[in-house]
């Protein structure tokens, strides 16, 4: 098990982030978890259901 499956410390791959729907969508360095970025808010994973 990695460090990162342990702890969760997602980092967003700004080099291939996009903007979609009024906010950024990239993926996870690490694991290439979706990620999104709401206006003023930090990246965090994106959850179902939510596009």
């Amino acid at each position: 098990m990695s460090l990162h499956s342990l702890f969760g410390k997602h980092t967003a791959d700004v080099k291939v982030s996009r903007w979609d729907r009024g906010r950024f969508v990239s993926r996870c360095t690490s694991c290439g978890a979706d990620m999104i970025k709401p206006p003023g808010l930090a990246w965090q994973l994106r959850t179902v259901g939510t596009l």
